[in-house]
């Protein structure tokens, strides 16, 4: 399941960096989509929570460094991903891609997923809020 949602991330890291190299996108579009961009951003804001029982780590080695890094990243991943589930919920939409050719085609449809993908985690989001705090696992 993890390895799905890193090749899922990387996926759309990649159609993120193909979408933002369209020439056809104007300074005023890209103006335009940064602003909503960041509305999003701050409607979809996220407080890091600590977890329960938290201790202060103590970093002696490198095991340890790496240990505590992994956790840190894998905190901002979550809260990244989190946000981004949020603003799909929302109804923020990417710019869409101008096809023209096949690789243009493909990203179109690489975005058209990775949208609905994030729409049915929304619903899975809010399908647990709904359930309650008793309901909630985590996995």
């Amino acid at each position: 399941m993890k390895a799905a949602n890193v090749l899922l991330l990387a996926a759309l890291a990649a159609i993120t960096t193909a979408a933002g190299a369209t020439p056809s996108a104007t300074d005023e579009a890209r103006a335009e989509a940064a602003q909503r961009n960041a509305a999003a951003a701050r409607a979809a804001a996220l407080v890091p929570s600590e977890p329960k029982g938290s201790q202060v780590v103590r970093i002696s080695d490198t095991d340890s460094a790496r240990s505590a890094a992994g956790q840190a990243n894998a905190r901002q991943a979550h809260d990244k991903h989190l946000a981004e589930v949020m603003r799909a919920g929302a109804g923020t939409r990417p710019a869409p891609i101008k096809v023209t050719d096949t690789d243009s085609a493909r990203a179109a449809a690489g975005q058209q997923i990775r949208e609905q993908a994030l729409l049915s985690e929304f619903a899975q989001y809010e399908q647990t809020q709904a359930q309650g705090p008793a309901r909630q696992t985590v996995r």
